[in-house]
């Protein structure tokens, strides 16, 4: 019983750390205004409008579900941790950042964590975790609140990998923090509907230009600009791509718009089909290495 209320405590102690954080309180605050508009003047604003409204208000679901399963995210999370340090690999001494000051750290605690982003990001454009990161994608009116738009399970992938990052490199945690304040305000940032391109800082900095093309729904753009600070990144590994302002749709061809029920289930529905497909091939292959078999299978039907 100690250890079932233990439990309790800490996943209690999570979720209210998540909702206590001013950052999140704004969020839902603008967010509620927002939607109280939407209700009390929708008869009188434009279809665009409209549309930026009904994308608010889905993301806003998105959000109010993800912040509801957050504690079960930081406790597996916690369990990644956990089997990383059986593994036995060693970390880097925390010895090595002493003297070192502050705002150096939090600069390469950026730039590490935003290293593990692109293998992340660039993993989740892959066949079978595309459906988790599609849910971000599903935005048809991308803005600076499409960075909350994310699949539960897109967290959870992220939060760990961070976690193991961060953990490796032992650095410290007031740098760990400033930096990770530095990523959320940028994350919103580069989802605002602006073309600013910064010019000769585009590889160092990720610009609203260069993240709107990531978003873009074209065949050229896809799987492309997967860094979210650095596109340094990208151009080393060869998925930069920012030919010029950005007026190509946005969104993703197939995932539902702002269906919120859908895209939470989205992930588990594509990944049935996908595993039935794979069923089916695997099969035809078998039959196909084995003459005859066919003609068994129909003598027995």
């Amino acid at each position: 019983m100690g250890n079932i209320a233990n439990s309790i405590t800490f996943v209690f102690d999570a979720w209210r750390g998540q909702v206590s954080d001013p950052g999140k309180q704004f969020l839902f605050a603008a967010m509620l205004l927002l939607l109280a508009a939407h209700m009390g003047w929708r008869s009188s604003w434009s279809r665009r409008a409209i549309d930026a409204v009904e994308s608010v208000k889905a993301t806003l679901a998105i959000f109010l579900i993800n912040a509801l399963l957050a504690p079960a995210v930081w406790l597996l999370s916690e369990q990644f941790k956990a089997l990383y340090a059986l593994l036995g690999i060693p970390s880097v001494p925390g010895s090595v950042w002493e003297g070192l000051p502050v705002w150096l750290l939090s600069l390469i605690a950026i730039v590490a964590q935003d290293f593990a982003n692109y293998w992340n990001h660039r993993a989740m454009h892959l066949k079978w975790l595309w459906p988790v990161h599609a849910i971000h994608h599903s935005d048809p009116v991308v803005n600076g609140l499409t960075a909350y738009r994310i699949h539960i399970l897109e967290a959870l992938v992220m939060w760990g990998s961070y976690t193991i990052m961060l953990t490796w490199l032992g650095m410290p945690a007031d740098a760990i923090g400033i930096g990770a304040l530095f990523l959320t305000l940028h994350n919103v940032y580069i989802h605002i509907n602006v073309d600013w391109g910064h010019g000769p800082l585009r590889l160092l900095i990720a610009s609203p230009r260069f993240h709107r093309w990531h978003h873009a729904d074209v065949p050229e753009a896809h799987g492309k600009n997967l860094a979210n600070v650095i596109p340094l990144f990208d151009w080393l590994f060869g998925t930069y791509r920012v030919p010029g302002p950005c007026d190509a749709p946005v969104g993703a061809a197939g995932v539902p718009r702002n269906d919120v029920v859908k895209l939470t289930l989205w992930p588990l529905l594509q990944w049935a089909r996908q595993a039935t497909l794979w069923v089916e091939a695997v099969r035809a292959r078998i039959v196909g290495w084995r003459p005859g078999q066919d003609d068994a299978l129909r003598h027995q039907d």
